[in-house]
């Protein structure tokens, strides 16, 4: 497995804890159609908490706290199979609003290439993998 890198950008809430934006959608053009998901799920396994929501007919945003101790996983869905990736967090850069992670596992043509995450975060992978698939099988807008 090659290394690779994540960054996304990190913001603070009032009481200054690190959160960022998860995302679920819908991508439709000619000649590609996907849906996506990503969540953030703690050291235990379970999905962190939703601070806040913004909703759209083909695009969702969750606000979540995140922590060092924290996995991200982003899953895939499309006609030719399912992707998932899991991120660790390297680094939480709070001076320039980065949030660093490293891709420890993935899941592509029906295999893992590092199964040792799947045990504890099997709820979290699920949860993102129905969610790409329901926002791959909406309706086109006409």
């Amino acid at each position: 497995m090659e290394e690779e890198r994540l960054e996304k950008t990190l913001s603070l809430t009032k009481k200054g804890f690190p959160v960022v934006w998860v995302h679920t959608q819908r991508f439709a053009a000619p000649n590609v159609r996907y849906g996506q998901s990503c969540a953030i799920c703690s050291s235990n396994g379970k999905m962190t908490k939703i601070i806040r929501t913004i909703q759209g007919y083909t695009k969702v945003k969750h606000l979540v706290r995140v922590s060092s101790k924290c996995v991200y996983i982003q899953s895939k869905y499309n006609i030719d199979g399912n992707i998932v990736e899991i991120y660790k967090v390297e680094k939480i850069d709070t001076e320039n609003n980065k949030l660093i992670l490293n891709k420890v596992a993935t899941f592509k043509d029906g295999k893992w290439d590092n199964s040792s995450y799947l045990k504890n975060y099997k709820e979290c992978i699920h949860s993102t993998l129905m969610r790409a698939k329901k926002f791959y099988s909406l309706r086109d807008l006409d």
